[in-house]
């Protein structure tokens, strides 16, 4: 069984999605970057379903294009 994300990863993601608008926004955008080929993000949409591998994916991605 995969590891649970932690809660200040959990956290991290809920203030990107904020900051991109909602989280269907920053959900919608990481299966965007999935579909275009992005390796590693999250396989569904259902972001309380991810792991912690998955979350940090996610993370690490929409912190990519809030730089951008």
């Amino acid at each position: 069984m995969n590891a649970l994300p932690s809660v200040a990863l959990t956290q991290r993601f809920l203030a990107l999605c904020q900051e991109h608008g909602s989280q269907r926004l920053a959900v919608g955008m990481v299966a965007v970057g999935r579909s275009t080929g992005v390796s590693g993000l999250p396989k569904n949409n259902d972001w309380t379903a991810w792991d912690a591998e998955e979350m940090r994916a996610a993370v690490e991605y929409l912190e990519q294009l809030r730089i951008r």
